[in-house]
């Protein structure tokens, strides 16, 4: 049995936290949405005999945005088998005074790790506000990651970005969902731009996002050659990933696209391992 690391999943308690983006009025417009606007925990995460979850990372799923603490309290009754970390909300645009007081009842909790704070489609240009830097600068004092989810044919946000990743080499900063390449966009200049960052990783995961995807195997090596075999994870976002597959096949299409054992213990658990400090 091989040990694995899933490096971005969500877990839901729709009775317990909001998640308006989910149950409000406008849901989003997915395939399967029934399947993913369930509760979901540690005991949905079923692979088979052959593979073995030892560890995982929590991205924040919208349980209170006003409150980021409540879901890590919450986090903290759902997983007592497992190490792992929790990626929390804070709006990154807002003032540092009022992003600090969010953010320090966040560092008395052993398992919090960092902060997300999704930025796709048109909301990518909320990584140039200039507080941004400014808070990143002060995650970066506490040793702290940063999920940077936007999608990387944006040419100026990923500049500005890799600008203050160079800016602060402490910080480690994660790239969700492949960027979100797409065969019709220009994403190489993005890709190279923070690529060439060594404190900036690349999570292999969300292809449902992408209608117009590159084939699996492709995107594996335009990320391995873009960011070596040390700074890419395979991850599984679940329960959105349901969009697509349910859990188990997830994985198991990841183990059949590498073929050399060293090479998939970087990409499945060690390379997570050393990132999220599991």
């Amino acid at each position: 049995m091989t040990q694995i690391i899933d490096p971005h999943l969500h877990f839901f308690d729709l009775q317990k936290g909001q998640y308006q983006w989910l149950v409000g009025s406008s849901p989003p417009a997915w395939p399967n949405l029934d399947k993913i606007r369930q509760n979901h925990g540690l005991a949905q995460l079923v692979l088979g005999d052959d593979l073995c979850l030892a560890g995982l990372v929590h991205i924040e799923a919208g349980f209170d945005n006003q409150n980021p603490a409540t879901e890590l309290k919450w986090l903290a009754t759902q997983i007592s088998t497992l190490p792992y970390k929790a990626i929390a909300y804070i709006d990154m645009t807002q003032a540092p005074k009022d992003f600090c007081a969010q953010l320090q009842p966040l560092l008395d909790n052993t398992n919090f790790i960092g902060i997300r704070d999704i930025s796709e489609g048109p909301d990518a240009n909320k990584l140039l506000h200039p507080n941004v830097a400014t808070n990143l600068a002060v995650l970066a004092e506490h040793d702290l990651v940063f999920e940077a989810q936007f999608e990387l044919h944006h040419d100026s946000v990923a500049k500005h970005l890799s600008v203050v990743c160079q800016q602060l080499p402490k910080l480690q900063v994660v790239i969700n969902h492949s960027g979100f390449l797409q065969q019709d966009t220009k994403w190489q200049g993005g890709l190279q731009l923070m690529a060439q960052c060594r404190n900036v990783a690349i999570k292999f995961s969300g292809q449902e996002h992408v209608n117009n995807h590159l084939d699996s195997h492709t995107l594996l090596a335009v990320l391995i050659a873009a960011f070596g075999d040390e700074r890419v994870m395979f991850a599984s976002n679940y329960p959105v990933c349901l969009m697509r597959d349910d859990y188990a096949n997830v994985w198991h299409h990841y183990r059949q696209l590498v073929d050399d054992d060293t090479l998939w213990g970087k990409l499945s658990y060690h390379n997570a391992k050393r990132v999220y400090r599991l």
